[in-house]
C-alpha cells in the first residue's frame, strides 16, 4: 500500500493491500487485520481528520473490506440492536464493534450482551465477535478483543 502526502488525500489501495485484507479474513488472522487497519489510518493526513466521533473510523473500516471486494455491510440490526460491521467469508462470520476512546472489552461485552451473533447461531461457520477500540488521539487501533462464539 502506499500514501503520497500533500494537500489532497490520497489512498492507493493496490492489488496487495487488497489480497492481504481479502486473505487475513478468510484465515481469521486478527492480529494482521489490525496492522492492516492501522497502515491505512496513517495514511491520512492530519489537516483532513475530524476525529471527534466514531465514524470516521467506522467509514474507513467499512470502505476498506468493501474496496477488498468482502461481503461487509455496516449498522446491521437484530433484535436488539445494531453491530456496527457485519463480514461474512466461506468460514467465518465476524460481528465488529467499534469504539472511540473507549476500550475493546466494552465493545466485544456489547456484542455479546445484545446478541449481535444470535441470528446466525444456526450458520455452520465460525462466528468472531471483534471489539475494536480507536484512539482519537493517536488516530490508530488503540486496542482489540476477539471471541469465537
Amino acid at each position: 500500500m502506499g500514501c503520497r502526502t500533500h494537500t489532497e488525500v490520497f489512498i492507493r489501495l493496490d492489488q496487495s493491500l487488497i489480497e492481504a485484507i481479502q486473505k487475513v479474513l478468510r484465515e481469521g488472522d486478527t492480529v494482521e487485520l489490525i496492522r492492516q487497519l492501522n497502515t491505512l489510518i496513517a495514511c491520512i493526513p492530519y489537516d483532513h481528520w475530524n476525529a471527534e466521533t466514531e465514524s470516521i473510523f467506522n467509514v474507513i473500516t467499512f470502505l476498506t473490506f468493501k474496496f477488498s471486494g468482502v461481503d461487509v455491510t455496516s449498522e446491521v440490526h437484530s433484535a436488539r440492536g445494531r453491530c456496527d460491521l457485519l463480514v461474512n467469508t466461506e468460514q467465518f462470520i465476524y460481528v465488529m464493534e467499534l469504539k472511540l476512546d473507549g476500550t475493546a472489552d466494552e465493545a466485544l461485552q456489547q456484542i455479546k450482551r445484545k446478541g449481535y451473533l444470535a441470528p446466525y447461531a444456526g450458520d455452520t461457520r465460525k462466528k468472531l465477535a471483534v471489539g475494536i477500540s480507536f484512539s482519537s488521539e493517536n488516530r490508530k487501533v488503540a486496542e482489540y478483543q476477539i471471541e469465537e462464539l
